[in-house]
């Protein structure tokens, strides 16, 4: 079998065209860089150099040889670089999956606070729907997932998420409230507080986001005309909807906090009409990358864990 280290001494040998220099360059001793050209000399068959002249010349199979090993031993090079960057890369980087929303409410702070104490992590983040974040954690696409939960379980026993294999811990709260577009005086120009049986222009979450599938028991429960003329599947979209007094939504506080301060929207209903959430982190039990774990061990230190219910309505224990 031809030998890749057998290779490159023959490459050095064809530049310096000496054994002895060539055997410094190589960290070998002269007569064990000979006995390598010669096992490539017996593999290939036939001479690699004219040792009867004064200065080694390559033969017509050595500069054959030349061409071909430059080539492998390149390639060869390359893949190992590549395949141990790669394996550098991937103990370092640490790979998050989350809803749309929380590239607007969540990441853009958090990550910059974990920076200092991770100056060698590399993270990403990939935005989807709930459903497809959390495949892409079955999968080993993501070291974890990232997402909004409501208190009742609504959410989890919709995706039939259950405490075997998968870990959360709770890494905040958040809460939706209803918000509307003020009217000349201030107020909301759609009021859930006073609405008295009226009906009232509600803009509503698409099926596919998980934020309407917490917000559906709520407002069920309240005794509200709501009349859903226009939804959106991003939570930015109902947003500017409601900045443009189309209707009322509910937003999660993080996402309109500077509206509400500057009174380019205004709560629609107090306390009653908002919706706690736990903002959770999940991953499954088997071990991460290096400084995908570190990050698990770092928040575990800071907080303890928090539950979320399961399908079966039981709590689905971090850690």
């Amino acid at each position: 079998m031809i030998d890749l280290v057998a290779l490159k001494d023959f490459l050095v040998l064809c530049q310096f065209r000496s054994f002895s220099r060539a055997s410094e360059r190589c960290h070998v001793s002269v007569s064990g860089l000979s006995r390598r050209i010669q096992g490539l000399e017996q593999w290939l068959g036939a001479p690699l150099f004219d040792r009867r002249k004064a200065a080694l010349e390559l033969t017509d199979a050595g500069q054959r040889l030349q061409a071909v090993a430059t080539e492998v031993v390149y390639a060869l090079e390359g893949l190992r670089k590549s395949v141990r960057s790669d394996a550098r890369d991937r103990q370092q980087r640490i790979r998050f999956c989350a809803p749309h929303i929380m590239s607007a409410v969540f990441f853009p702070d958090w990550i910059p606070r974990l920076h200092s104490d991770f100056r060698d992590a590399k993270f990403s983040v990939e935005s989807d729907n709930l459903p497809e974040c959390l495949a892409m954690l079955d999968e080993g696409a993501a070291d974890y997932a990232v997402a909004l939960f409501d208190e009742g379980g609504t959410v989890a026993r919709r995706l039939g998420l259950s405490a075997d294999g998968l870990r959360a811990l709770e890494l905040g709260r958040e809460r939706l409230l209803p918000v509307s577009a003020p009217n000349a005086a201030g107020r909301p120009l759609y009021d859930l507080a006073q609405a008295g049986g009226r009906p009232v222009s509600f803009l509503g979450y698409a099926d596919e986001c998980h934020l309407g599938w917490s917000l559906r028991p709520l407002l069920d429960r309240l005794d509200l005309d709501l009349r859903q003329s226009h939804n959106a599947s991003l939570t930015d979209g109902l947003r500017l909807m409601a900045l443009s007094g189309l209707g009322v939504a509910w937003l999660p506080l993080s996402l309109v906090r500077a509206d509400l301060d500057a009174r380019r929207l205004v709560p629609a209903g107090g306390a009653a009409f908002e919706l706690p959430l736990r903002l959770m982190l999940l991953r499954h039990e088997a071990e991460l990358a290096a400084q995908a774990e570190r990050l698990w061990q770092y928040l575990m230190a800071l907080a303890e864990p928090a539950p979320v219910a399961d399908a079966r309505g039981a709590e689905l224990v971090a850690g």
